[in-house]
């Protein structure tokens, strides 16, 4: 049986405002910090991916050629992080498995 899913939710947004983008990724990168401890590969590996995706909306801005780029590299990393997560979280699930 898989374990429950934690789900954050925020309350960040008031009623009839526009939020920055921005300052929204970074609000939930501290609430992923702070409910997750950065031992745990998933968890580096979404603050990565927000760390990312954070990079790409702070460009969107510009809309350029080289902002295009920059986006691309962050996607890049992006699959990285998440690559190397997956394949973490499968090894410790495998030596889990041996030791029991």
């Amino acid at each position: 049986m898989e374990p429950p899913v934690n789900t954050i939710t925020s309350t960040v947004l008031a009623e009839g405002s526009t939020p920055d983008p921005v300052a929204q990724l970074n609000s939930v990168r501290r609430l992923v910090e702070d409910r997750y401890t950065c031992d745990q590969p998933l968890a580096r590996a979404a603050l990565h991916l927000i760390d990312c995706a954070t990079d790409i909306v702070a460009q969107l801005p510009g809309g350029d050629l080289e902002a295009a780029r920059g986006a691309l590299g962050s996607a890049r990393a992006a699959v990285v992080s998440a690559t190397f997560a997956v394949g973490r979280v499968r090894d410790m699930a495998t030596a889990e498995a041996e030791r029991s």
